[in-house]
C-alpha cells in the first residue's frame, strides 16, 4: 500500500495517507482510521502551492460527494519554522491515487490553485488594506502636510500588489493522465564507473 505521513501544521496531529483497495484512507498517528473515502464518491482533486514557512510546498486536497476533505503535502511542520521534505512519498501517492481513480474520472473535476473564497478574502485584505492606506495618505500629507503620510504609500502599493496577485479566477483544470501515466522516481542502482 502507499503511504505517505506529513503533519499539517504545529496544532495537527501525525497524518498517514494512503490506497486502500476501495478507498482514500487518512489515519491519524496512532493508526485510528480519521476519514475513509471511497474512490468512486471523490468529486473534486485540487493541487495548489501553499506556504510551508520560508519555503512553499504542493498540497492535495480531495473532497468527497459528502464535502469531507483529505489534505495531505509535500512538507511535514517539524517546529516553527522548520518544514520537512517528504516529496518522495507525496509523488508517489499522488501518482498512485490519479491511477486508482481512472475508473472515475469523468465524475471528477481535476484542477489547479488555490479554492476561490481563499482567493476573495486575500483579494479584499488587499483592497482594504490599499484603502487605509490611502486615506491615511491624503490625511496626513495633503490636509496635514505631514511629510510622515509618504509612508503610507508604501501600504497602498503593497495593497495593490495584494489584489493583483489573488484577482478571483476560475480553478485552472488539469490533465489527469499528467500524474496517472507517470512513473514513480527511482534511485539510480549504482553510480556510473569512470574509464581511463
Amino acid at each position: 500500500m502507499v503511504q505517505h505521513q506529513d503533519r499539517r501544521s504545529g496544532t495537527s496531529g501525525l497524518r498517514k495517507t494512503g490506497l486502500g483497495p476501495e478507498a482514500l484512507i487518512q489515519e491519524n498517528e496512532s493508526g485510528e482510521i480519521l476519514i475513509s473515502m471511497p474512490f468512486a464518491t471523490i468529486r473534486t482533486l485540487r493541487l495548489n502551492v501553499e506556504m510551508a514557512g520560508p519555503s512553499s510546498q504542493v498540497v492535495c486536497h480531495v473532497t468527497d460527494d459528502a464535502g469531507r476533505e483529505i489534505v495531505f503535502g509535500s512538507m511535514s511542520w517539524v517546529r516553527p519554522r522548520a518544514w520537512e521534505l517528504r516529496a518522495d512519498t507525496f509523488r508517489a501517492l499522488l501518482i498512485a491515487l490519479h491511477q486508482a481513480l481512472t475508473p472515475w474520472r469523468d465524475s471528477i473535476r481535476f484542477v489547479e490553485g488555490p479554492k476561490p473564497g481563499f482567493m476573495l478574502a486575500m483579494f479584499a485584505l488587499g483592497g482594504i488594506t490599499g484603502a487605509v492606506c490611502l486615506a491615511g495618505f491624503a490625511w496626513l500629507f495633503l490636509w496635514q502636510e505631514n511629510a510622515a503620510g509618504l509612508f503610507l504609500l508604501a501600504g497602498v502599493f503593497a495593497g495593490g500588489w495584494l489584489m493583483r496577485l489573488f484577482w478571483p479566477r476560475a480553478p485552472k483544470p488539469y490533465d489527469p493522465d499528467r500524474y496517472a501515466l507517470a512513473a514513480p522516481l527511482t534511485a539510480p542502482d549504482k553510480a556510473p564507473s569512470e574509464t581511463g
